[in-house]
């Protein structure tokens, strides 16, 4: 518990950053398809209002996949505090500069701001590379990296909830100044609250192009390329499925609003309570690896179930066991990969991975909604396949 309250500030971090993303879905695409709202022509066709929702939606998670292999870097040099400090600053301006663009009906500059802020939010992935370095032992470090996905899962239920009724009583903008404040405020508790352990400072000079460029080292690596392709996956199947299952249902059963509104609270919450209350027992009795794979294989097995059962309200089953060990999944591979990084290259290494989260988490939306064209309940078969593929793949992978 005193090694948790330690690094509170950091999961605070990676809540933020999953908290904006969300707060952007929530609010992007109905204020681009307002016709009141003159961001935009009102004689603006749909069709462009809905392309347009697209590419600003993915201006914030562009921006993280950039900005995670940087942030990595940055911080195996400068030490991992100041360069948090100094994200965490320039995303107040970030959220501040989404505010005025929405204000003052600038979308250029929203697209802009939304790139900027989300190359900022990358920042979790120097968070993560703390909560790694600071634990004893693989489980604990298996169990503290699952506190950050809940962290995340917190994220994605706080940040529509706020942001919406934000937007609903008050403006479009003014969620964003909120969060502005928000993290002005994280900055203080950053500076005073935590404090840097003892931090060896690369001695090669760092290159500013050469990190930009860093996350070609996914590919060089040749000790940890493989396991960057399976967390890849994973990364695509798990954040897939909380894509795809949702437009299943609703073509299969159209529930209501508020129905459907419950089921994903619901599965959001399954999702927090399986990292911060299951993972770090079974982690305790299993490797990493082993861990990995049963979770993959199990998570396959029951995805595909998904699909079988007529009625609705089996859904609330089926779904709900299908995320408890996907999402677990997440955690366990990033601590694997970190396990097979060296200590120097730790932020380097798990800022790729976070890279590739989003990346997974850009693709697999896309991809999905062109599978489900040809049969609705396709994605999530292959989806459940991919999973248990990968799941053998671990199990094959040499230690």
């Amino acid at each position: 518990m005193i090694r948790f309250r330690e690094t509170l500030p950091l999961y605070a971090v990676i809540f933020l950053g999953f908290f904006g993303y969300a707060l952007t879905i929530t609010l992007f695409i109905p204020m681009i398809m307002d016709k009141s709202f003159l961001i935009l022509s009102p004689e603006t066709p749909v069709a462009v209002r809905a392309t347009l929702s697209g590419f600003l939606l993915a201006m914030y998670p562009l921006g993280q996949f950039f900005g995670s292999p940087i942030m990595g870097n940055f911080s195996d040099y400068f030490g991992r505090k100041k360069v948090l400090l100094l994200s965490l600053v320039a995303c107040t301006f970030g959220f501040i500069g989404m505010g005025l663009s929405i204000k003052f009906h600038q979308l250029e500059w929203l697209f802009i701001s939304s790139f900027v802020t989300g190359l900022c939010e990358s920042n979790m992935a120097i968070s993560q590379s703390i909560i790694a370095d600071r634990a004893e032992d693989i489980a604990e470090k298996t169990k503290l990296i699952g506190y950050a996905y809940s962290a995340c899962s917190l994220g994605y239920i706080v940040g529509p909830l706020l942001g919406g009724a934000g937007a609903s009583y008050l403006s479009y903008s003014s969620p964003f100044w909120i969060t502005a404040i928000g993290v002005l405020a994280l900055v203080i508790w950053m500076f005073y609250g935590f404090h840097e352990q003892s931090f060896v400072k690369k001695q090669k000079t760092i290159n500013i192009l050469q990190s930009f460029m860093a996350i070609k080292s996914i590919f060089s690596n040749r000790n940890l390329f493989k396991i960057y392709i399976i967390n890849f996956f994973i990364f695509f199947s798990v954040q897939g499925l909380y894509r795809v299952v949702p437009l299943y249902v609703v073509d299969e059963w159209n529930p209501s609003l508020r129905t459907y509104s419950l089921l994903i609270a619901f599965v959001s919450l399954m999702c927090f309570i399986a990292n911060l209350a299951f993972l770090g027992k079974l982690a305790k009795h299993f490797a990493s690896k082993l861990l990995l794979a049963g979770l993959l294989l199990s998570g396959g097995f029951f995805v595909i179930l998904i699909i079988f059962p007529c009625q609705f309200n089996w859904i609330w089953v089926t779904y709900g066991i299908a995320v408890i060990p996907t999402v677990m999944a997440l955690p366990t591979c990033t601590t694997w990969l970190s396990e097979r990084a060296s200590q120097d290259e730790q932020g380097q290494v798990l800022g790729n991975n976070q890279a590739l989260l989003v990346l997974g988490e850009a693709s697999s939306a896309a991809i999905g909604g062109l599978i489900a064209a040809i049969w609705i309940p396709l994605p999530i078969v292959i989806l459940g396949m991919i999973l248990l593929v990968t799941g053998m793949f671990v199990l094959k992978t040499e230690d």
